[in-house]
This record gives C-alpha cells, structure tokens and sequence, in this order.
C-alpha cells in the first residue's frame, strides 16, 4: 500500500511556429510506506486543454509578447487556476519561435505570469522527447518492449525522439530516449499571403530550392507541381533522418545538432505535431493553412518508405509537445534531502556538473571542484540568479570520512562565490542529507542537498516547495536555448 496521493497543479503552454496552446494537469504522487522510498508521480491527468490559437506576431521576427501571455492568462481563468496554485510546469517555445529575438524574454514573462514555479524551457531536443512522451510513444515502447521513434512535425522543425523499452538510470514509465533527431524543415517553412503569393521563404526552404534549382521568390505567385515537388523533397528529409545513417547532404545541412553513427530498427512510429497529424488525412485544400503543411503532410502520406514503416496511432498530435511539457516534465526528488525551505522556490538554476568524484583522491577531489566553481562563476553573472548548482555523479563509497572529505572540498570551492548566493548540490547517489549536514557544518550559506536526481552541464533546475511531509521536492531539469 501507499500513503494517501497528494496531487499537484502542472500548467504547460507551447509557443510554436504556428500554433500557441495551454494544457493544466493533475499530478498525483503518491509515497510509498517506510521511511526510505522516494515519493514518485504515479498517474498524469490532462484535466483543461486550451483552444489552439496562431501564434501572434508583431511583425516576421518578433513574437507579440503580450498577446502570448494575454492566451495563457485567458486559459488560466477559463481553468479556474489563480497563478499561486499553479506549482509545476512548463512553457517551451518550440521551432522557428524558439530564433526570434525577443524568444527568451517572452518565456521569462510567460512563466512569471502563470505561477511560482512554471519553468521556461526550450531546444530542440527536450522538444522531441516531450512531445514522444505527450504522443504515447514512450509509452507504447514501455508496454511493448520495442523500440518506437516519434516523429514530430510542426511549422518550423521535425523531431525525433527513439525510446526503447526497459529501464535504466534515464527510465520513466519502463522506457529511456535512446536519441533525438531534429531536422530544419517544417510546413511553415513557405508562407503564403492573404492575396495568395509568397509571402515568406525561411533559410531551410531556400537552402532546399537552391540544391534542388526550383526557382521561388518573395511575391511569386504559388507553383503547384514546384511547391509539391519542394513538399516532397522535404518528406525525403525527413524519412532520411529517421532511416540513416548513412545520410545524404542535404539532410546533413538542414540538421539541428548532431547526428548519430549508428541506424536503429524500429518496431514502431508514431507521428505528432501540426503537420504530423495531418499525415493520415491530407487536407482537401493543400493550402487552407496558408503554408505547406498540408502538401508536406501529403507527400508524407505517399512516400513509399514510409508506407512501408509500422505506423501507430499517437495518443496526441498537435497538442503531443504541450501535454508532455505540462505532465512529463516534473520530477521528484529522494526523500534523504537537506533543505531550507524558506529559499524555495528556486527558479532558473544554472548546473555546472563536477562529474564522477569515486576515484579521486582529496587533493585532485579539491581540483576538481574548484575549477568547477570557476567555470560557473566565468559563465554567469552571480548577481542575477538565485542559486547556483553543483552537480556529483558519484561521491564514492557512502561512508562518513568519504562524504566528510568531500564536504570539506566542497566548502573550500565555494569561497570564492557570493556568501549569501544559495548553492544547490545534486547528487545521484541516496545521501544529500548526510551530505547536507555535513557540510553545514563548514560553511554558513545557504544550502539546499538533493538526491536521487540526474543532471549535467547546461541544464537548469527549477526546485519547488516541499512536499510529501517536507522530505521531497518537485523539481523541472531543463534547457535553456535560445
């Protein structure tokens, strides 16, 4: 038996390409009996979903802000939620929006308006895995034990996220993400004015007609077989980077990160996204959307190879990255913390990761997290955030002269940093209380000590107020990039 569940409010909102849309749910954590076991979030809940709206835009470069967070206060009231109820979630800004010059003031804004503690997050990456996990292909790889890929497209980006099924330090729900794909090529990639003509070209569609000789402009008036045969290159993109590698140069050129070495054999896929959800019923008219989405969608639905792939039914599709920012992206941390809590909530806490400490002697243990520090207080103004936090994969044997040596280490690295800047320590292993108090101990700042809990260089925290009797905390791992 468990304890009695407590549940907890989760707001997510998408600010894509195309569409801007907000999904509240539920959380409900339950704590399992005895005094070592985690509290974990046993069920997910999507309990308001929002109407989907175009995305407002001032002008081709500039997200309309205020009529963003205008949408999101609105979906708000219509759920009933005031901001201070609100206590998990996620605000992601997704494809081409995530470029727009004003993209990183806007989440900041849109997160402060709708709660203590809504993260602001972006990348294309945690992109492709929330929407695999809002589709249900993570889920399906954990029922069935098969590798599943979600290929989300929207207006701006296809992503992929490949999760396999059985568990590891990365498990949630009986599945990991193996990898992530993400390619430039999207159905807004072309948009059309009111009149009908062309009325923008983005960089990736240039870069395809110039490889390809189509010759498209600015005010041209649409080419239908050019602009079919321009959707179908694109559908060759994308069935490029889930088949490859080897992959062809073009694909190569309009991908978003790295690629990987190795091909995958998938025993499902799952298509998510604006454009995504069309590939099973093309729209009669191919431009009702104003753009290529619904011809992209076609030559999907045609393209031979993926006629041959072993297509499954998403659970969401358009609203796929939104559901699983709003219910995928919280976790929880050990129930053996070390905690202040009136410096909760933290918001926005850079990770500097100190890596794996098992082997190494105190000198080199000393080294090590001093220059951690440094590169921390190199890559941030201190003055502007809230904590700081040192990430420790492996502290060694959980023994007490161990843990006090790294204490003692640890005190002596922070020196350097402001006195009353709080530090956040993150540590895999079960032992950030024992940890905690020691080094209280050694030094009078301000400190939080959390477990049970995997993160790296460039993420950032989100840490929530205590729950579950004030020996756990929600916590959102995100990426800010912008």
């Amino acid at each position: 038996m468990t304890a009695d569940p407590e549940s907890l409010t989760s707001v997510g909102v998408d600010v894509g390409t195309t569409t801007t849309h907000t999904i509240v749910s539920r959380l409900q954590v339950e704590t399992p009996p005895g005094g070592a076991a985690s509290p974990e979030i046993a069920d997910r809940e999507v309990v308001f979903r929002g109407p989907v709206r175009e995305t407002p835009l001032l002008d081709r470069e500039t997200i309309d802000v205020g009529g963003v967070a205008a949408f999101v206060k609105r979906d708000l009231e219509a759920a009933g939620l005031e901001p201070a109820t609100v206590d998990t979630g996620a605000v992601i800004v997704t494809g081409e929006t995530a470029r727009r010059e004003n993209a990183e003031p806007l989440v900041h804004q849109v997160a402060a308006d709708a709660g203590r503690f809504v993260a602001a997050t972006a990348g294309a990456d945690l992109e492709a895995v929330l929407a695999g996990r809002g589709s249900g292909a993570a889920a399906h790889a954990a029922e069935t034990g098969g590798t599943v890929a979600n290929v989300d497209v929207g207006g701006g980006t296809t992503n992929v996220a490949i999760f396999e099924g059985g568990s590891d330090g990365r498990k949630r729900g009986g599945s990991r993400v193996r990898e992530t794909r993400c390619l430039d090529v999207g159905g807004r990639l072309v948009r059309f004015d009111d009149d009908g003509r062309i009325g923008s070209i983005s960089p990736p569609a240039e870069v395809l007609a110039e490889a390809l000789e189509f010759p498209i402009a600015v005010g041209d008036e649409p080419d239908g077989e050019l602009l079919a045969a321009l959707a179908e290159a694109m559908a060759d993109r994308i069935v490029d980077l889930l088949e490859g590698p080897p992959f062809d140069r073009l694909t190569r050129e309009l991908a978003i990160g790295e690629l990987p070495t190795e091909p995958v054999s998938l025993d499902g896929v799952v298509f998510s996204g604006g454009v995504g959800l069309l590939v099973d019923s093309p729209p009669a008219d191919p431009f009702a959307h104003g753009d290529l989405g619904g011809l992209l969608a076609a030559a999907l639905r045609e393209h031979e190879r993926v006629r041959s792939w072993p297509v499954l039914e998403s659970a969401e599709d358009l609203r796929a990255t939104v559901v699983g920012a709003g219910t995928e992206s919280t976790t929880l941390s050990g129930r053996t913390i070390s905690i202040e809590p009136d410096l909760l909530p933290l918001r926005n806490v850079p990770v500097a990761d100190v890596g794996d400490l098992a082997d190494l002697e105190e000198s080199r243990l000393r080294d090590r997290l001093e220059a951690t520090v440094a590169r921390l207080r190199e890559l941030h103004d201190l003055h502007d955030l809230d904590a700081v936090a040192l990430a420790v994969a492996d502290v060694g044997p959980l023994e007490y002269e161990r843990l006090g040596s790294v204490a003692d280490a640890l005190a002596s690295a922070l020196e350097p940093l402001p006195p009353s800047l709080p530090i956040v320590v993150v540590v895999r292993q079960n032992c950030a209380k024992a940890l905690g108090q020691l080094l209280e101990r050694r030094s009078d700042r301000p400190l939080v000590a959390l477990d049970e809990l995997a993160v790296q260089d460039g993420d950032y925290l989100d840490v929530g107020e205590p729950i579950s009797g004030h020996d756990s905390v929600p916590v959102v791992v995100k990426t800010l990039a912008f």
